[in-house]
């Protein structure tokens, strides 16, 4: 790597290269080695740190923590879900490009935004959960993936050009979580519930839910007129295109065949 190609990652990592939105200028967006570091930390405690620790002790039960978990998730989930809904029609599929002036929805789009990446900082407990109660067939590739795949994309999007075409996938992505936690709740409250009929509806929902965001924020792409950077919206197409692949494949094998072996 050259000497001026080093000077620019590092620019960026620095956050001195004075192409970010300085309204993001906030608790864990100061800078790329901010969110990159709990990356880091989320992965080295899911796979060696927890593991570790728990090798030579009996799983956690954890359930009141869970269950306050789960309710501030789906309080979390629902309140910017709520607060996105007035201004959901004010966004166009084929383009809603960031606005870098201050006041009115602007500003609105600002607060949603972060509201959003905060949230995907605390989804990343979640897996903590799973590491300290043994649970370890839910740390799948897919669990882990999702998780720091979502937030890498949350972040940097909010980073560098928040609101706009972004706002649809925090707005279809609260919903269907604030099903799930609630599916989640009522799990740890009554565990042979019937309500873990909902299971695979849930994993349904999932897929439906990066299906719609696809057809939402694929089209700036093609729009030749539309200022939104389609690098990056190319890139997120093509990630979620990813993640629709992952969680029907999870589909198959845990409610399709399955039932066939049944």
């Amino acid at each position: 790597m050259s000497t001026k190609a080093l000077q620019e990652v590092l620019d960026v990592l620095n956050d001195s290269a004075g192409i970010s939105d300085v309204r993001m200028d906030r608790f864990l967006m100061k800078s790329p080695l901010q969110f990159i570091t709990v990356i880091l930390l989320y992965l080295a405690v899911v796979y060696k740190i927890g593991p570790k620790f728990m090798k030579n002790r009996k799983p956690y039960s954890l359930r009141n923590v869970m269950i306050v978990y789960n309710c501030i998730q789906i309080i979390a989930n629902g309140a910017i879900f709520l607060a996105g809904v007035p201004h959901f029609l004010s966004l166009s599929i084929f383009c809603t490009p960031p606005e870098r002036l201050d006041g009115g929805f602007n500003s609105y789009q600002i607060r949603l935004h972060y509201s959003y990446i905060l949230l995907k900082f605390f989804d990343l407990i979640e897996t903590v959960f799973y590491v300290l109660r043994k649970k370890d067939k839910q740390i799948s590739f897919l669990h882990v993936y999702h998780h720091v795949g979502i937030l890498v994309a949350a972040w940097i999007s909010g980073k560098y050009f928040p609101g706009g075409q972004a706002l649809y996938v925090g707005f279809y992505n609260t919903l269907i979580h604030c099903i799930m936690y609630c599916y989640y709740l009522i799990t740890c409250l009554r565990p042979n519930s019937v309500a873990m009929w909902w299971k695979k509806y849930v994993t349904a929902l999932q897929i439906v839910q990066h299906c719609i965001i696809f057809l939402s924020v694929s089209p700036v792409v093609f729009n030749v007129n539309c200022s939104y950077p389609k690098g990056w919206m190319g890139a997120f197409s093509l990630n979620v295109l990813l993640i629709i692949f992952l969680f029907a494949r999870f589909y198959r094998d845990a409610y399709l065949r399955k039932n066939k072996l049944n």
